[in-house]
């Protein structure tokens, strides 16, 4: 949010495509990696399917790094190409996802399209920096947050960096969880 006269602060929620993508292909092709922040299946799960010529241990292998460019790209406040881009930097030098996000960038898309835009209502966000206001006796330093919503099963609030939040749709869902989570972010950033 932005007020004429003043610089403000500002937060973002919502998924992301190319989040729900890699989180897609991991499940998809059952890849076992482990991803910081540790995030449980899809919700709803998907069937396990190894397309003909895709190297899954190769595609396991890469994915790590793959999942740092895809996060950095998440938070990014000017995104440049996406991670998910077969032609982009991120796959070319990954040559077994990109055959993975090549073979399965339609079943994602569809996944994405069906499933993964399901955000939670309204986040308490003006309400909970208000509150942070009074309690400080001032206004909040101006700040970015960015709040990526991801559809997995369970209930996950992440700080990945002083900036960026992975949240589960279930723990945005929940007033009594969020709100406090989301303060004492907004306090460490005011």
């Amino acid at each position: 949010m932005r007020f004429a006269g003043r610089e403000s602060w500002q937060v973002s929620h919502g998924t992301n495509q190319t989040v729900n993508t890699a989180l897609f292909l991991r499940d998809t092709l059952a890849l076992s990696v482990d991803t910081v922040p540790e995030l449980p299946g899809l919700d709803p799960s998907v069937p396990v399917f190894v397309p003909p010529g895709v190297d899954r241990a190769g595609a396991a292998e890469e994915w790590l790094g793959w999942w740092a460019d895809v996060l950095d790209h998440a938070r990014a406040e000017v995104p440049s190409v996406a991670p998910i881009d077969p032609s982009g930097p991120s796959l070319t030098v990954r040559p077994c996802l990109r055959a993975a996000v090549i073979a399965l960038q339609d079943a994602a898309a569809e996944y994405d399209r069906r499933h993964a835009n399901r955000t939670p209502g309204a986040l308490p966000i003006g309400e909970v920096v208000r509150g942070v206001e009074n309690r400080i006796g001032r206004y909040v330093k101006p700040f970015r947050l960015v709040i990526t919503v991801v559809s997995v099963q369970g209930l996950v609030w992440e700080r990945m960096t002083e900036s960026h939040v992975i949240a589960s749709e279930r723990f945005l869902g929940d007033p009594a969880r969020c709100a406090p989570a989301l303060r004492t972010v907004v306090e460490s950033l005011a």
